[in-house]
């Protein structure tokens, strides 16, 4: 587990580095506005992207008995994704202000939905404990799209073709490595799928797909009320802020995703005091991660934002304390989202996000119009509580379980 968790956090930091990188990028050659605009555009996409993701890559990695064939899980992801594309263009043309800015948005659903297509072999590779491979992959598919990105938009000065090139970068990664490497000793034959197989995969990924798209709105639904009621440079300057939250969530991600096949195995066995003391420790671990964040926000605030963007992102240093203090429990929520997905307590975690969601989105109604910025802090703090709150819960009645089947 130290094995992989080392190189998940590799090529997590490495691919997280790579994205903020687009940010500070845009930053500096673009302004508050045009990062803005790229913001909105990641804002729109990404719920769609997310409800199409299925989370595949879980299911598939904690079917450690092997319930499914390879083929009917990537059968399945190329055709969601198919339509996840199409309603991106929809969206593009409904949203898009211009023709310039609906490009961007259907270039950025693009670049989304290469990315879950990848994520799906990365289950495969996960199953087979390859996190050497994923990690591999991951630090390709970031520098190739971060340095494509910044090429384009230095030579264009356009946001569009910024962001097609990186898009260009995430499908080169997909076709070259991860469809090659992800199939290694599997058959993934689209001739041979069983299409009962993959709707039976559908049926059971489907509520994995809408905690996802509800997890996505927990995210952006504070964003879609500041661009309305503050503006696009406004969510420019969040978004910089909170891009910070990323450090930390690929720690965070990396000790998931390094925990996860363990987590299972647990859970197959019925080994409840096990399973439960693993996922504490992780839970412990996030806890202690955050506090870190707080005090490096705290001390070097106003240096790291004067020297990632511009000096005027000084101002927001406030703003960066609230956003990692409100990140303790998100890091605590997304640490229990594993536990919870190696159990494979699926159906659960729907009508609890949805609640989660409707927190989210009632606080940053009532707040951002009120607090501004420091308002939508509070409103991730808040669905981040609620989502603790549902998990532990979900996590009870699983451990439960496990107790009664042992």
């Amino acid at each position: 587990m130290r094995a992989g968790f080392a190189w998940t956090l590799a090529g997590n930091g490495i691919y997280a580095a790579s994205q903020w990188g687009l940010l500070s990028i845009l930053a500096k050659l673009g302004g508050r506005d045009v990062l803005g605009e790229y913001a909105l555009a990641v804002a729109l996409t990404a719920p769609v992207a997310m409800l199409a993701h299925l989370n595949l890559r879980a299911v598939l990695a904690t079917d450690v008995t092997g319930q499914r064939r390879f083929r009917d899980y990537i059968s399945l992801r190329l055709v969601v994704s198919g339509v996840a594309l199409a309603a991106m263009a929809g969206m593009a043309a409904v949203f898009g202000r211009s023709a310039g800015m609906a490009a961007v948005i259907f270039l950025t659903g693009l670049g989304q939905t290469s990315e879950t297509i990848s994520d799906a072999y990365y289950g495969a590779m996960q199953r087979r404990d390859e996190m050497d491979r994923i990690a591999r992959s991951m630090m390709a598919r970031g520098i190739l799209s971060a340095a494509s990105f910044a090429a384009a938009l230095w030579f264009t000065g356009e946001l569009v073709w910024a962001v097609a090139a990186a898009a260009a970068g995430r499908l080169m990664v997909l076709a070259v490595y991860d469809r090659r490497i992800g199939s290694l000793d599997e058959a993934s034959g689209w001739a041979e799928t069983s299409w009962s197989g993959a709707r039976s995969i559908l049926r059971q990924a489907l509520p994995l797909g809408g905690v996802l798209m509800l997890v996505s709105l927990n995210t952006n639904l504070p964003r879609y009320v500041i661009e309305g009621q503050m503006g696009v440079g406004e969510l420019g300057a969040f978004a910089a802020v909170a891009s910070f939250v990323t450090a930390g969530s690929t720690i965070v991600n990396a000790l998931g995703q390094a925990a996860t096949p363990k987590l299972a195995r647990l859970a197959s066995l019925h080994e409840p005091a096990s399973f439960l003391r693993l996922a504490s420790k992780l839970g412990a671990l996030v806890f202690g991660l955050g506090l870190a964040g707080v005090a490096c926000a705290a001390l070097l605030g106003k240096v790291v934002l004067t020297l990632a963007y511009r000096p005027e992102y000084a101002a927001y240093s406030g703003l960066l304390v609230g956003v990692m203090g409100a990140a303790i429990p998100g890091y605590v929520a997304a640490a229990l989202g594993y536990a919870v997905t190696a159990a494979r307590a699926f159906d659960a975690q729907v009508p609890m996000f949805c609640i989660v969601a409707a927190c989210c989105g009632y606080a940053s109604w009532l707040l951002v119009p009120r607090l501004g910025l420091a308002g939508a802090v509070i409103a991730m703090a808040v669905a981040a509580a609620a989502q603790i709150g549902g998990q532990a819960l979900i996590l009870r009645r699983a451990l439960r379980q496990m107790e009664a089947a042992a």
